[in-house]
């Protein structure tokens, strides 16, 4: 019997190419074994826990904080939670440990929500009305509410921040991603419990 010679490349070409057919991944994955995706390709990143498995941690599933008399308390809060996983996830899709460096000449960008009246959204056709994170305020200057500058009179009295957050990532495009793909979380994160 002949011994056939594959590259990883090629396995992972042809696992590429079964995309989502049902029956090539089971062949492919009876013959190499299940493939780990290429999170080099952030849009392979869809999940929180891919996210992990990206850049080597364990998922977290609850907050403990503990006294000095070394008694643990579960945090409930579910706007740390969700800013633990947004931070996970800005560090996977960003595939780059030291991003953000904070540099003179660095860019970095966050996803940007809107806000939209009840009119406006009754008028919105369904495709835009399903990628909608909802959630209440008032911005005052126009779309002044955003992670890097939030700013509100009405729902969350003066909330102003004048520097940047370590949920940023190093192009626009990823931005864009990063806000459609997470969206729960970051309405988890900006809204918090309530």
């Amino acid at each position: 019997m002949s011994e056939l010679k594959i590259t990883q490349e090629k396995v992972t070409a042809a696992f590429s190419e079964a995309n989502d057919c049902p029956k090539a991944i089971s062949i492919l994955t009876a013959l190499f074994g299940k493939q780990k995706p290429d999170y080099t390709d952030y849009h392979n990143i869809k999940t929180y826990e891919d996210a992990c498995e990206a850049i080597g941690v364990k998922p977290i599933v609850r907050l403990l904080v503990e006294d000095e008399d070394g008694h643990k308390e579960e945090v409930a809060d579910i706007a740390h939670l969700a800013y633990i996983k947004l931070y996970t996830i800005a560090r996977a899709l960003n595939n780059d440990p030291d991003f953000p460096r904070f540099t003179k000449d660095e860019y970095r960008y966050t996803p940007w929500f809107y806000l939209y009246n009840q009119k406006e959204i009754d008028e919105m056709d369904e495709e835009d009305r399903n990628r909608l994170v909802l959630w209440g305020g008032h911005a005052t200057h126009g779309a002044a509410c955003g992670l890097a500058s939030a700013h509100s009179y009405n729902a969350w009295p003066l909330s102003v921040a004048y520097v940047g957050s370590r949920l940023a990532v190093k192009s626009s495009e990823i931005a864009i991603y990063f806000g459609e793909q997470f969206k729960e979380l970051w309405k988890d994160f900006l809204i918090g419990k309530k």
